[in-house]
């Protein structure tokens, strides 16, 4: 079993070891987003009942050369003109425009449907960002600290995600951000609940990016079987140190907290691995590079495929170096 003791030792010693370069992809990803004297106003109304005039003042704001610059509107009863007169002397006449019901409406619906059409178009704009650029740099992110945590990584990793199998990484975190997000709406612990419970995907998808969403889905809830409130806390026990970043704006987040948390959630996933290897479990999915695919265990050329160890044409195959027609073999001799 995993603590946190552990894990962070890990993170510190990889952090050691390859500082810089992890120091400056972890500043890169958070600045992706992939891991803020004024006019007064002062208005008073004066009705006459006598005279039957009707007076607004406007206070605007400071001048150039600091004096107040007052606008004094008067319309007369019955009239549909207003008479505008400035503080410096200048008067102009103007009507007074009446807009009907139905044309207020009209505008209100026109305001309406663009805020809208332009809410969806930035919503959609930044959906296509996150899934296309964002998702896939994450993995590739992931993927350098799993690196760090391993031996020394190459900054060149967090073009994983672009790099192999991008469309299918693109749809596996897409199917997981889906999920999350309809949880969510139903109520907000579920959606924490199921986030926890895919946490692992971006990072089995640095190891097997063709793998299927459903397979990787599978595989990320049973590693996360028993560790999600563990996982939770991990998290939290950053909190004291998050708080020392705030306190120096920020700069002991870049250089320490954010690289130190990434590695130890890298390092938990390591953990989670070579612990579902140690018990045997396989790894799901029919892709290229998974279990029955082309060039997985039973694949074509996996182990036991065709051309694999045990295959036809493999070590202990027909063809191979124990097999029955190899001539330099130790199988029977042509």
């Amino acid at each position: 079993m995993w603590t946190r003791g552990k894990l962070k030792e890990v993170a510190k010693s990889a952090l050691h070891r390859n500082y810089w370069k992890i120091v400056l992809v972890s500043m890169l990803l958070v600045l992706l987003g992939c891991e803020t004297g004024g006019i007064t106003f002062h208005k008073t109304v004066y009705k006459n009942t006598a005279g039957a005039n009707l007076e607004e003042s406007r206070e605007n704001g400071d001048g150039a050369d600091g004096s107040k610059s007052i606008v004094s509107v008067r319309r007369r009863f019955g009239s549909d003109k207003v008479t505008v007169k400035t503080i410096g002397g200048g008067e102009f006449e103007a009507e007074d425009v009446e807009i009907g019901f139905g044309k207020a409406m009209m505008i209100g619906f026109t305001a309406i449907a663009i805020f809208i059409v332009t809410f969806l178009a930035v919503l959609a704009v930044i959906l296509a960002v996150d899934l296309l650029l964002l998702n896939p740099l994450s993995v590739g992110g992931k993927r350098f600290m799993i690196k760090s945590v391993e031996d020394v990584a190459k900054v060149k990793e967090i073009a994983y995600g672009f790099d192999h199998s991008y469309k299918n990484i693109v749809k596996v975190m897409f199917q997981m951000d889906l999920r999350i997000f309809l949880w969510t709406l139903l109520l907000i612990i579920p959606g924490i609940i199921k986030m926890y419970e895919y946490y692992m995907v971006p990072y089995i998808l640095t190891e097997y990016p063709d793998i299927e969403y459903k397979a990787a889905l599978q595989m990320s809830r049973e590693m996360m079987e028993g560790n999600k409130w563990k996982t939770f806390v991990l998290g939290l026990s950053f909190i004291l140190w998050d708080i020392l970043g705030a306190l120096t704006l920020g700069i002991v987040e870049i250089f320490y907290v954010q690289p130190y948390r990434s590695l130890t959630f890298a390092a938990l996933y390591c953990q989670l691995r070579n612990m579902r290897v140690m018990n045997h479990a396989e790894i799901p999915g029919n892709g290229q590079y998974g279990v029955n695919g082309q060039y997985g265990v039973n694949g074509q050329y996996g182990v036991n495929g065709q051309y694999g160890v045990n295959g036809q044409y493999g070590v202990n195959g027909q063809y191979g170096v124990n097999g029955q027609y190899n001539p330099n073999g130790n199988g029977q001799q042509w």
